[in-house]
C-alpha cells in the first residue's frame, strides 16, 4: 500500500463524526458585491477541530497517547518510560525548531512535523526508548498517529453543500491554512473527494508547512496574494472573501491584505474573537456566519 493511501486509511479508521458546539452567536449577513473568489481557513472552519485549531506546540502531555501513537505506527517500545520521556523530547525538539526558524527572521514559525518526528524518534532510539531506528515513512506515520489522537477532525456538516453552491456560482476556491503535510490528506480522506474535484484551485492551496511560516504573520498572506495575482491578474484584493474562525489569525491579516472577511462563528471550540488584542479589538469582519452555507446568501 502506498504511503499516502496508508495515511489516508488511518485517518478514516481513527476518526469519528464530530458535531459543532453552539456559540450563541447570531449571523450578521449583508450582500457583498464583486466577490469572485472565496478562500477558506481549514481547521475550525471547513473542518471541526477537536482542539479548535492546529498547533504542534499546543497539545497537553499525555504519555499514554504517545505510546498509543507509537504502537499505531508499528514502532516497538523498549522502555516503559518511552511515553513520558518521549513527550519531553518532543517538546524540546519543537521549541528548538521554532527558535531556529525565528532566528532566520520569521516571527511566526511553522516547523515541518516530519522533521520534528525524525529528530524525536532518533533521540528516543539513542536513549534506548524504542527498539530500532526509523525511516522517513515512519516519521510520517508517527505524525499522523499522533495528530489524529491529539486533534481529531471532521468535515463541517454543510461543507459539501456549500462547496457545490460556490462551484455553481463559478467562484474561485482556495485555502490559507496553518497546516502540516497531513492536512490535505485528512481533508480528502474524510471528505471523500480530492480537493480539485471539490472545486479548489490547486494553485491557491496555501499551506503553512510549505513556507515554514504561519498565521497571523502578514508575510504568509502576502505570499498568497502574490500567487493569486499571478494566476488571476484581473482580480483585486476586494474580489476575495476570506472565511475563518479566528479574528487574529484569519480576519486581521486578510483585512490587511484588502480582502473582504467572514468570521465563522459556528463552533465554540474554534471561535476566537480576540477582543484583548490591539490588532483586533476594534476590527469588525464584513460578515459573521454561523454555518458555511450562509456564505451563499452574501455573494
Amino acid at each position: 500500500m502506498k504511503q499516502k493511501t496508508l495515511l489516508a486509511e488511518r485517518f478514516k479508521e481513527l476518526s469519528n463524526p464530530l458535531q459543532p458546539e453552539p456559540t450563541g452567536e447570531q449571523p450578521q449577513l449583508t450582500k457583498l458585491t464583486g466577490i469572485k473568489a472565496v478562500i477558506f481557513d481549514f481547521y475550525g472552519t471547513l473542518f471541526i477541530s477537536g482542539v479548535g485549531d492546529i498547533g504542534i506546540d499546543d497539545g497537553n502531555s499525555d504519555s499514554q497517547l504517545l505510546l498509543d501513537a507509537l504502537d499505531g505506527a508499528d514502532i516497538e517500545v523498549s522502555d516503559p518510560k518511552a511515553g513520558k520521556r518521549g513527550y519531553e523530547i518532543y517538546n524540546k525538539v519543537v521549541t528548538d525548531e521554532i527558535q531556529e526558524i525565528k532566528a532566520s527572521g520569521i516571527p511566526y514559525p511553522e516547523p515541518d512535523i516530519r522533521k520534528v518526528w525524525r529528530n524525536v524518534l532518533n533521540q528516543m532510539y539513542a536513549e534506548g526508548l524504542i527498539r530500532s531506528s526509523t525511516s522517513s515513512d515512519d516519521h510520517e506515520r508517527m505524525a499522523v498517529e499522533f495528530e489524529v489522537r491529539m486533534n481529531p477532525v471532521w468535515p463541517m456538516e454543510d461543507l459539501h453543500e456549500t462547496l457545490e453552491i460556490l462551484r455553481n456560482k463559478e467562484m474561485i476556491l482556495g485555502i490559507i491554512s496553518n497546516s502540516q503535510f497531513y492536512t490535505p490528506i485528512a481533508f480528502e480522506a474524510l471528505a471523500g473527494h480530492n480537493l480539485t474535484s471539490l472545486g479548489f484551485d490547486q494553485d491557491l492551496l496555501h499551506w503553512s508547512f510549505e513556507e515554514s511560516r504561519k498565521k497571523p504573520g502578514l508575510q504568509f498572506y502576502e505570499n498568497f496574494m502574490e500567487k493569486a495575482s499571478k494566476k488571476y491578474p484581473a482580480l483585486q484584493p476586494e474580489n476575495y472573501l476570506y472565511v475563518g474562525n479566528d479574528m487574529l489569525k484569519d480576519v486581521y491579516p486578510a483585512h490587511e491584505m484588502g480582502m473582504k472577511t467572514a468570521l465563522f462563528a459556528g463552533d465554540n471550540r474554534s471561535l476566537k474573537w480576540r477582543k484583548d488584542d490591539s490588532r483586533t479589538k476594534n476590527l469588525k469582519p464584513d460578515i459573521v456566519i454561523t454555518t458555511l452555507s450562509q456564505i451563499a446568501e452574501c455573494i
